[in-house]
Formats: C-alpha cells, sequence, structure tokens
C-alpha cells in the first residue's frame, strides 16, 4: 500500500484531519523562505497532539545537522527530510537519532548514479524526488516529467524506499501511483486553500485516489 505523506502542516486542525485521513506521515517544514514555515514551539506542540503511528517528518533547507538534531530532539521529530544539494554525505552522517530522507530534484544532468552513491556513502536508503525548481527547494506545484519519474524510480527500486512528490494533487495522484508506483506520494499544496492552510476535503479526496489505484493494481496484478 503505497504511503502517503502530507506537507507543510502549521495547524493543529490540518494535521489531525490529514491524520484521520489516513496520512502515514506529516510534514513540518523548518525553511526560513518557505510560505509553509513552522515554528519549533508550534511544531512541538502540533506533534504532541498527533494519535500513534503517525510520523511526524522535519523539513529542512538552510540547518546545519546541529540545528536539525536540536529541532528534532525539540519536537519529537522522527524523520529529518534534507530537501537541499548541500546536505553532503558528511553532514548527512552528522544527523542523529532520527531516521533520514534525502530529496534528490533531477535537474538536467541529473544520474541515477548519484542517488546510488549516497547510499553507498551514508547507508540512507530513503529518498524523495521532487520537481526541479532553481527558484524553490520545494512546494512548487511543478511535476516531474512522466517519462522521468518511471525512468528514476525502476532504477532506483532495488535499493531505496523513495517517495514521488511534485504537482501531486486528487485530480492527478491516482494516474501518478499506477504509472510510477512508489513507495510513496507526498503532497504540500495540492491540498491547500492556501500556503499553509489545508483543504480537508482536498486530503480526503487525495488519500482517497491513493487507496483507489493501490485497490486497482492489486487487482490487476
Amino acid at each position: 500500500m503505497t504511503k502517503i505523506k502530507i506537507c507543510g502542516i502549521t495547524r493543529a486542525e490540518d494535521a489531525l484531519e490529514a491524520a484521520l485521513a489516513g496520512a502515514d506521515a506529516l510534514g513540518f517544514n523548518f525553511s526560513r523562505k518557505s510560505p509553509r514555515r513552522i515554528d519549533a514551539e508550534t511544531a512541538r506542540s502540533i506533534i504532541a497532539g498527533l494519535p500513534p503511528l503517525v510520523t511526524p517528518v522535519g523539513v529542512f533547507v538552510e540547518q546545519s545537522p546541529e540545528e536539525i538534531n536540536d529541532i528534532c530532539h525539540h519536537c519529537g521529530l522522527l524523520v529529518a527530510q534534507l530537501h537541499s544539494d548541500d546536505y553532503d554525505a558528511e553532514k548527512t552522517l552528522q544527523i542523529e537519532g532520527v531516521r533520514v530522507i534525502r530529496v534528490f530534484r533531477p535537474s538536467p544532468g541529473f544520474e541515477v548514479s548519484q542517488v546510488r552513491e549516497f547510499t553507498e556513502k551514508t547507508g540512507c536508503r530513503s529518498f524523495l524526488f521532487d520537481a526541479y525548481s532553481p527558484a524553490m527547494a520545494g512546494g512548487t506545484g511543478q511535476s516531474i516529467e512522466a517519462q522521468t519519474a518511471v525512468s528514476l524510480f525502476d532504477e532506483t527500486r532495488d535499493f531505496s524506499w523513495a517517495l514521488l512528490a511534485g504537482g501531486l494533487k486528487p485530480e492527478n495522484v491516482g494516474d501518478a501511483v499506477t504509472l510510477v508506483r512508489p513507495w510513496g506520494v507526498d503532497t504540500a499544496s495540492g491540498v491547500e486553500s492556501a500556503p499553509g492552510i489545508k483543504d480537508a476535503l482536498k486530503i480526503r479526496q487525495f488519500v482517497e485516489a491513493v487507496r483507489k489505484a493501490d485497490r486497482s493494481l492489486t487487482n490487476c496484478c
């Protein structure tokens, strides 16, 4: 069953709606440039109220490994999502006490060998592939070209747990799951009424679309 992450949570009511709808993980964005930025105290309060088995994920862009360690410990985060090319193997190995998801944004010239090399150096097997934009690190609403996504997941499936992100919303996530067959999917802007403000109906529709795609894959295969 495809894992579902709802990212850019800024409000307790949105976190609860996502959890009740069936989200497996919630993302809390600490990037100082993001319209979905959340401060550590607010994130800690929301995470403390989450039901069990919902995984809180911290999204980091500019923070040092030391800052990431402090924020994760303070907030009760279980996973650190590293959303910048600055997080090389050396910095990743300095992150302690949490699992790591390393984000790759396939730009022109990107090679899957970069992902395999990162795994060999760090032992990290969890990745997220997001659409490349020179303007923002994520949350752009842009999508990875379909054939590029298929190739990425086919070539990394044997050694990684990978999530697909980039422009996913209730209207297209089912097709994405059927075509790409990712381990998980991630959305932020696709289930919002405004940046950082989630739409409960869109969240439910997103989860339902993923589960419908899962059922179709099970029935056909």
